[in-house]
């Protein structure tokens, strides 16, 4: 590894991604390396998730010297006498033997499946053997299928919905010791609002509780949540593991969704007013950076919705304009967009609510589609969140034809008809609502209902 040219600008790099390419290692590694062994990375300010920068010709210096130490090491080992490592490594190899049986008999002591048995979890090895037990105290706790059905992974369910997990085995810190994250799910629906991270002893290590005491300018809501699903990955790039939790208001529309850092503590909420289902990382405008997209749908206008956050950053709630909607103890949401999709004449006939967005994918760096899921509408925007195309799946057309010889629907399915959709899709930013259709000027948000 050599120095760069000497200049200020050439010897600078400017976040984690290029200390890593330089190092040549991940950008985990090199925050473990700053943290255990003081790889020298600066920060603008104090706060430990600030705007990092390093020099190369420090990072040089540091990686010649942690090299010279390893020599030195070596060489003073070498004078030693070598009997006592002859003997140690004898005991080492009598101990690795007897360690490697006990792995075949037992085996390892990491979690990979688990049971449910009354209101405890059990923690079960690859072999079934209980490495502990965890008591939620929770009377009617869920059954071990149900949980079964919502483990480890994100995954699609029916209808495009998303199953998000309500169990996970996880190291969360990246200290090589796995933790257990366990969301408590009963068959009454009650008690259901506790994130619970549990230590790779059994041990409980944080608890996170859904939700709070809501104001709106035309009522209040009390704190009684449901967590609908957690998941985990590095949503603010910063090097480490975040957990995103969603949360439904019971029995009413109020939604948070919580980005957790590993030790429990709060970095950021958004509300939403109506019940987001699912969440997705992807560079949709192609600048080389992972957005945060929410999908779902907004219960004050009665559409399918899509918020789109920069780096993760998550706070305030969704744009509303109803008393009965708006917040008033909520700053204005941090998302960079937020979508209205509208219902259709064919979701009309199926039920009055909006039609949600429940699927959806990132284009990597090339926008997005969003999918209303009940009536499967197919909306694709480029990477500036302007439509390029409307598609009628063919549920729809199915629909669209039993509800036409019911005559609950007088429609023609045309170019004209995605047209009139595609134009009734508005973009909020900064304050302002507008068409995402090329073809048209500003819109008025409540169009298309």
């Amino acid at each position: 590894m050599t120095a760069a040219p000497n200049g200020k600008k050439e010897n600078i790099l400017t976040s984690w991604k290029e200390i890593a390419a330089y190092l040549d290692r991940d950008v985990r590694t090199c925050v473990r390396w700053e943290q255990r062994y003081g790889l020298p990375v600066h920060r603008l300010d104090r706060d430990s998730k600030g705007k990092v920068f390093a020099y190369r010709d420090q990072i040089d210096a540091w990686m010649a010297s942690r090299a010279a130490g390893g020599a030195a090491q070596a060489n003073s080992a070498a004078k030693r006498s070598r009997w006592p490592w002859v003997i140690g490594g004898l005991l080492a190899l009598a101990g690795l033997g007897a360690a490697v049986v006990l792995l075949i008999l037992h085996g390892s002591s990491v979690p990979s499946r688990f049971d449910i048995s009354g209101s405890r979890l059990l923690a079960l090895n690859e072999k079934g053997r209980e490495l502990w037990l965890f008591d939620t105290k929770a009377a009617d706790l869920e059954t071990r299928d149900s949980y079964g059905g919502h483990f480890q992974e994100k995954s699609l369910g029916l209808a495009y919905e998303a199953v998000w997990p309500w169990v996970m085995f996880k190291d969360l810190d990246g200290d090589g010791r796995v933790e257990t994250l366990f969301s408590v799910q009963t068959r009454s629906e009650d008690g259901e609002g506790d994130l619970v991270c549990i230590d790779d002893k059994g041990v409980e290590r944080w608890r996170f509780g859904a939700g709070r005491e809501l104001a709106l300018e035309a009522g209040s809501f009390r704190k009684e949540y449901r967590i609908f699903g957690f998941d985990v990955d590095d949503y603010d790039d910063d090097g480490a593991l975040e957990v995103l939790a969603v949360s439904f208001h019971k029995p009413d529309w109020p939604c948070q969704v919580a980005l957790l850092d590993a030790r429990g503590r709060l970095e950021g909420e958004y509300w939403n007013a109506g019940y987001l289902m699912e969440a997705r990382r992807g560079d949709v405008d192609g600048d080389g950076v992972k957005e945060l997209v929410l999908g779902g749908v907004n219960n004050e206008y009665a559409r399918g919705c899509i918020a789109v956050f920069e780096g993760g950053r998550l706070a305030g709630g969704s744009p509303q304009d109803d008393p009965a909607y708006r917040w008033r103890d909520i700053g204005p949401g941090s998302e960079a967009a937020y979508i209205l999709f509208p219902k259709t004449d064919v979701h009309a006939a199926i039920r009055k609510v909006g039609d949600p967005v429940n699927y959806f994918w990132v284009h990597e760096g090339d926008g997005l589609t969003a999918v209303t899921v009940e009536a499967q509408v197919f909306y694709d925007l480029d990477k500036t969140l302007a439509l390029r195309n409307v598609g009628l799946g063919n549920d729809f057309k199915t629909l669209h034809e039993r509800f036409r010889l019911e005559g609950k629907v007088s429609s023609v399915p045309d170019e004209a008809y995605r047209r009139a959709l595609g134009e009734a899709v508005v973009c909020r930013r900064n304050g302002t609502w507008a068409s995402v259709s090329r073809a048209s000027g500003a819109a008025a948000v409540n169009g298309g209902k």
